[in-house]
């Protein structure tokens, strides 16, 4: 398969299993990192880019929530997700969006979650869609120690060898910077160590006052 952005090359078996591994245990942190993500904001909508398979999304609570947007661009990752997460019903809505594109318009959402996102998107398409969804809340988790290159290593390896033309170097404080100027303050920052020496770092953002 020939594709414009390679993770449409990339089966959602072979990006779940690499994550997972004992030595990368990406996937398990991420899930615990969502639940609180999810507990931390008195929201009703809420929007997932890059919701793949729609790990965490167990941990909405219908009772908080009234909606839920999973974007991807992969649409065999969104019929999974939706597969797995039929519970959800009518409350989720998967998207089909490269917000690379910059005709994109994604709808409105209170809080915004981007896990493992930006660094495939970059600052000016990441700040672009923020714009048009608007929110009060976005919660980033971004890699950090990368001394040994983004991706880990992993039997899986070889499937991610042109992630690297999407990859964009992207740090919390450049995308704190980033934030500001577009009108939100880093309001949490946490990290959260992996087995092979990386961490991954959530950043919490809020609205300014005067932009709400």
């Amino acid at each position: 398969m020939s594709s414009s952005n390679p993770w449409l090359d990339v089966q959602l078996s072979d990006y779940e299993n690499h994550m997972r591994l004992e030595s990368v245990r990406q996937l398990q942190a991420l899930n615990l990192i969502m639940r609180e993500q999810f507990a931390s904001f008195d929201v009703s909508d809420i929007m997932i880019l890059g919701v793949a398979g729609g790990n965490g999304l167990e941990h909405i609570d219908p009772n908080r929530t009234s909606h839920v947007y999973g974007v991807d661009l992969n649409e065999s990752y969104l019929q999974a997700c939706s597969r797995r997460h039929q519970d959800l019903g009518d409350s989720f809505t998967p998207l089909l969006a490269d917000i690379s594109d910059e005709a994109v318009k994604l709808p409105s959402a209170d809080l915004v979650v981007a896990n493992l996102f930006i660094e495939y998107v970059g600052y000016e398409a990441f700040t672009r869609a923020l714009r048009t969804v608007d929110p009060e809340f976005v919660s980033c988790v971004l890699q950090v120690n990368e001394d040994d290159g983004f991706v880990s290593e992993s039997p899986y390896g070889h499937m991610f060898k042109d992630i690297v033309k999407v990859y964009h170097h992207v740090d919390e404080a450049s995308l704190t910077t980033t934030m500001a100027s577009i009108g939100y303050t880093r309001i949490t920052v946490e990290d959260t160590d992996l087995p092979n020496g990386k961490k991954l770092r959530r950043s919490d953002y809020q609205r300014d006052i005067a932009k709400r």
